[in-house]
């Protein structure tokens, strides 16, 4: 949901990385946030457990320019791929502008790459977020490992269809930036056409069920990792875009965001700003409460663990 906030001529819309476990999608916000062309960067924050993690920040990409005379501020989020609940994924969904699904290029990652979609969509539902309508881009990431399946099965077993599609390996840093690129020009498309994502006959989200696992298996569950430092209408319908070029790759990883068109207007009154206001600040909430349960049942856990 995008914030428009006045007082300071700012407009911030979040982009949230998605995937299966240990698909690449730390990878890619380490890479951006790494990126020296991106000057105007918020504090890297990382809120972990011992059985997940999201990691979270902020930047300001200048060469964007404005929207109706706005700055514009992008939010990146990961959500764990190898989470234990099922719960911190749906929340950091929520508001969710665009997605960027990362896939596990490797063949043996099939079925986790399609379980991670399928929760992604929803997730999404449950957010009252169209799956159909978010700005949403396909990264097919470890292209340089041995054992891939070639972009055609991707896209067979994926099924993307007008989304567009980025070969990537994010571990070299390349087709991070023309993933972010393409997502961010998603995001704006959607708002240059007043594009509404909401599901107005969808069921709110609910509460978070803390004590149901999450589903993920074993094949897509990773090791958790180390914490690093602290740092109106819908689109016509259009044919599947192709892959995008090494040409294309290379030509982004120098200028992120090049061909990224600026949307000239839009306009939010004041009771959507509230409402987008409380939205937000009850995210926030939402996700302390998940961290703080998290957090007993691990205690919980270990307890029992013990006393085996």
């Amino acid at each position: 949901m995008v914030l428009i906030n006045k007082a300071i001529n700012e407009i911030t819309v979040k982009l949230v990385y998605y995937g299966p476990g240990l698909c690449g999608k730390t990878t890619n916000l380490e890479k951006v946030y790494g990126n020296p062309k991106l000057e105007h960067k918020g504090k890297m924050i990382s809120m972990s457990t011992e059985t997940d993690r999201t990691l979270f920040f902020d930047f300001m990409p200048m060469e964007l320019g404005s929207i109706n005379g706005q700055k514009v501020r992008v939010q990146l989020y990961t959500v764990p791929g190898q989470v234990f609940y099922d719960a911190t994924r749906k929340l950091v969904l929520r508001g969710a502008d665009g997605v960027v699904f990362v896939a596990d290029s490797q063949a043996s990652m099939r079925d986790s790459n399609q379980q991670s979609l399928d929760n992604l969509k929803t997730n999404l539902r449950l957010n009252r977020i169209d799956p159909e309508k978010v700005a949403l881009v396909f990264q097919y990431n470890k292209r340089d490992l041995p054992d891939v399946d070639s972009v055609e099965d991707m896209n067979a077993y994926l099924q993307p269809g007008a989304a567009p599609v980025v070969e990537a390996a994010a571990i070299q840093g390349t087709g991070v930036t023309a993933t972010l690129r393409a997502a961010i020009g998603r995001i704006l498309e959607n708002l240059k056409h007043n594009v509404d994502t909401t599901l107005t006959d969808a069921t709110p989200l609910a509460s978070p069920d803390m004590s149901a696992r999450s589903g993920v298996t074993s094949s897509s569950a990773g090791s958790p990792k180390l914490t690093m430092k602290t740092e109106s209408a819908s689109r016509p319908p259009a044919p599947p875009p192709p892959p995008v070029t090494q040409h294309e790759i290379e030509e982004a990883e120098e200028d992120p965001f090049g061909n990224v068109a600026v949307v000239e207007e839009t306009t939010v009154d004041r009771a959507e700003i509230e409402a987008m206001l409380a939205t937000t600040r009850e995210v926030i909430t939402s996700i302390e409460m998940a961290l703080d349960k998290a957090r007993a049942q691990e205690r919980l856990l270990r307890d029992k663990l013990a006393s085996l």
